[in-house]
């Protein structure tokens, strides 16, 4: 399969487990908030952030992995590949057991000083060990990720998360009817997934990839572990400062405001998260090539995919969060009835908001982790990211709303967008002039006109489903015609037509 049509493929395929993931959330959740309550439903949030924040996000490893295993199958070398992969399992089978020792001498004693109601504290110690085998689980499996993601292995990646998230359906209703403590019930459930999923991946990766074996007769060049190992502490760092800025800002949420804010900013999350996977989905079907540029030594490649990555994926997110930031109001009303938690609507406004600016910079990102030079990068990051939870403290101690603490994420994402555009000419010689008018500008082109073609039937029409059906109607239309217009380069429109002759 060719590199373009293989892309194609995956993406289709990607969007259509995206899709079936959404829909499944968008029931999951309000039954597990009506099965739980807001109170439990925002504490299993709070510990779920605490062990979250200690992992460093699977996704920043993975990337590690995968940055290795892509650049070396660009340079044809299948013994280096099988090397990383075994070096790749010894580092996150350390690090797995690492973190579960940290979590239980230094987390688990924290769980006594937040603000949880004395008699759900028993809870929150057995969710917290829950979530803590969920973790290890989930690290262990990032060896099988990065290679199914090298390898372009799409389908099969899909299939097993489809699966992950049917079972997380069935336990969400299944969480109405059973006699336990539903919350320890759900605890439990989450972490059998966890270990369910990471069986599956190993299996289907000793399956398909026979020529790459997890063995100690492997060897295993100790400088390559090293610089592996460099290469994953930075962007764990990396990936430590994003949690800490949003699982951090929950604690101090936790600490002026209580659980129930917890639970609003749960719902925001999950709502960011499910659309960050469609807008997502393109740039797991393109960091393969992209890595594998800079394996064959061409930058020009690798700077030309970076584009095309950094405006597809911003489009894609702007396609459904834009009409779901004019409409949120009557998306929570219809959704979540009357379980809508306090501020809610503000907070998952501005945080679809905050998704949008970080979608500029993915392909950025990326291409920077193809460089390999991370480390500067990654501390500059951090530290900006960061500062968002000492300004979160400020802004509530002196009694702002809490949805100002996530405009101040708006704030320091836009000056985070502008280092990485430096960085990235820096790295890899991307021009900002050319990013800016190639991604920015004809993004903020079509948003710009999308709302205001929508605005008129916003405050037109009175019903609600209506107003959402028409609103949603004008805008997609108009967004799709813009995009043909604005976005796509006249080889690309040719190609389009072409394929759909072909089709017809």
């Amino acid at each position: 399969m060719q590199a373009a049509t293989r892309v194609v493929f995956n993406t289709a395929v990607l969007y259509a487990k995206i899709l079936i993931s959404m829909a499944i959330a968008l029931v999951s959740v309000p039954l597990v908030l009506k099965a739980l309550g807001a109170s439990d439903y925002g504490l299993y949030n709070l510990i779920a952030g605490i062990v979250s924040m200690l992992t460093f996000l699977n996704n920043s490893m993975t990337v590690s992995s995968q940055r290795y295993m892509s650049v070396a199958m660009g340079e044809g070398n299948v013994c280096k590949i099988n090397s990383i992969y075994n070096a790749s399992f010894v580092l996150h089978l350390v690090l797995a057991f690492g973190i579960v020792v940290a979590l239980e001498i230094i987390g688990f004693p924290s769980i006594r000083k937040l603000n949880i109601a004395p008699d759900r504290l028993w809870c929150a110690n057995i969710i917290f060990h829950f979530l803590v085998l969920s973790m290890f689980s989930r690290i262990i499996a990032v060896p099988f990720d990065a290679l199914m993601n090298a390898q372009e292995d799409m389908l099969a990646f899909s299939v097993i998360e489809l699966f992950d998230s049917l079972i997380m359906l069935a336990i969400a209703v299944t969480l109405q009817f059973i006699p336990i403590d539903k919350l320890v019930f759900y605890g439990g459930a989450v972490s059998a997934i966890a270990v369910l999923t990471l069986l599956m991946k190993w299996l289907w990766c000793r399956r398909a990839y026979k020529q790459f074996r997890i063995s100690r007769h492997v060897k295993v060049d100790k400088s390559l572990i090293k610089e592996m190992l460099g290469f994953t502490g930075w962007n764990l760092f990396g990936g430590l400062a994003m949690m800490g800025r949003n699982q951090g800002v929950a604690v101090v949420f936790n600490i002026f405001l209580g659980t129930i804010a917890n639970a609003a900013y749960g719902v925001a999350n999950q709502i960011n998260g499910a659309l960050s996977q469609f807008s997502s989905t393109f740039q797991r079907a393109i960091n393969p090539q992209l890595m594998k540029s800079e394996g064959m030594g061409n930058r020009a490649r690798l700077q030309r995919i970076s584009i095309i990555s950094s405006k597809f994926s911003a489009l894609a997110l702007c396609l459904i969060s834009i009409p779901l930031i004019i409409l949120m109001d009557d998306v929570l009303q219809i959704w979540l009835k009357d379980n809508i938690p306090a501020s809610t609507l503000e907070l998952s406004r501005c945080i679809l908001v905050l998704s949008i600016v970080y979608q500029f910079s993915t392909g950025l990102m990326s291409a920077i982790q193809a460089t390999g030079q991370i480390k500067y990068y990654q501390i500059t990051m951090g530290l900006l990211i960061l500062s968002n939870i000492p300004i979160a403290f400020i802004l509530l101690k002196l009694d702002y709303p809490i949805y100002y603490v996530t405009i101040g994420f708006i704030v320091i994402e836009t000056i985070s967008l502008i280092v990485r555009i430096i960085m990235a000419k820096r790295l890899t010689g991307l021009m900002p002039q050319v990013y800016i008018t190639q991604v920015v500008y004809p993004v903020l082109v079509i948003i710009v006109v999308s709302v205001l073609a929508c605005l008129i039937p916003y405050y037109a029409i009175d019903n609600i489903y209506v107003r959402l059906l028409i609103v949603c109607l004008t805008y997609v239309i108009t967004y799709l015609v813009m995009m043909w217009i604005v976005a796509l380069e006249k080889e690309h429109r040719k190609l389009i037509l072409s394929k759909i002759k072909k089709v017809i």
